[in-house]
């Protein structure tokens, strides 16, 4: 898991504890505005100081303290492109793939993913979103002492409800700031790393009984890259629709080839 969003997610959108034993893969859905970006950004470069980008990095993370309970994850680069990647996150009960892409300015999710997934359930309805617009970055190519950044989704996608299946639209704001490095221990080892604060606020609306019903996330988090590793550590403090908790996400393991 490689990037602020789905880090910051864990709480919007809960992960899916499906009954199945296998594990449904979500197709990267890039809308035709996207396409052309990703285009435009075919002679960038994917380089990145706290996001290594090659195809077989695998990182491997234990989340605590979460709506979920306690579960084990991985993230991997299973494609590399000119201009971007996916990302493919397993969960203990389903597959997710994200799509990245690269610019001069930083790298850019077209989805959510990793940490959290494109697939959510929440009060068991669960829901496929697909990204309708983004604007700002997820992670700069490089980023200054005390820099802040913007990063904001518009999604929508169809809910199983006991009514039917319904259109839900949703939002996902974001900003970050740069805190300076420091020293920090996880199962994976101790690393010089880069913190990072977020304040992010999401909203899912959900039509039920002919009413719309938001489903809406508040909260911060701090969270640590180390350069030529990628992401480490995060700790959330989430507010989800009037329930609050704070979950810990730290790397195990990981190999970058």
């Amino acid at each position: 898991m490689q990037k602020l969003l789905p880090i910051l997610l864990t709480g919007i959108l809960i992960i899916s504890a499906c009954s199945s034993n296998s594990a449904p893969v979500l197709p990267v859905m890039l809308p035709n505005t996207a396409q052309a970006n990703s285009e435009q950004a075919s002679d960038g470069s994917c380089e990145n100081n706290l996001l290594p980008v090659a195809k077989g990095a695998a990182w491997v993370y234990s989340s605590t303290g979460g709506p979920n309970g306690d579960f084990t994850y991985s993230d991997t680069i299973t494609e590399t492109r000119p201009g971007g990647f996916t990302l493919t996150s397993n969960f203990p009960n389903q597959k997710v793939e994200q799509a990245w892409i690269c610019t001069p300015e930083g790298l850019v999710a077209y989805q959510l993913g990793g940490g959290t997934t494109a697939s959510v359930s929440m009060q068991n309805m669960i829901s496929g979103f697909k990204t309708l617009e983004v604007s700002g970055l997820s992670l700069p190519a490089s980023i200054a002492p005390g820099q802040t950044w913007n990063y904001k989704l518009t999604m929508e996608g169809s809910v199983a409800t006991p009514e039917g299946a319904t259109q839900s639209p949703g939002t996902f704001d974001l900003e970050m700031q740069e805190l300076g490095s420091e020293t920090i221990t996880v199962p994976a080892g101790t690393f010089n790393a880069t913190r990072i604060q977020a304040t992010f606020n999401a909203q899912i609306s959900v039509d039920f009984q002919g009413s719309q019903v938001p489903y809406m996330v508040n909260g911060t988090s701090i969270v640590w890259y180390a350069p030529g590793v990628g992401y480490v550590k995060s700790i959330e403090n989430i507010d989800f629709s009037g329930s609050s908790f704070t979950s810990t996400t730290e790397l195990q393991t990981y190999s970058i080839p």
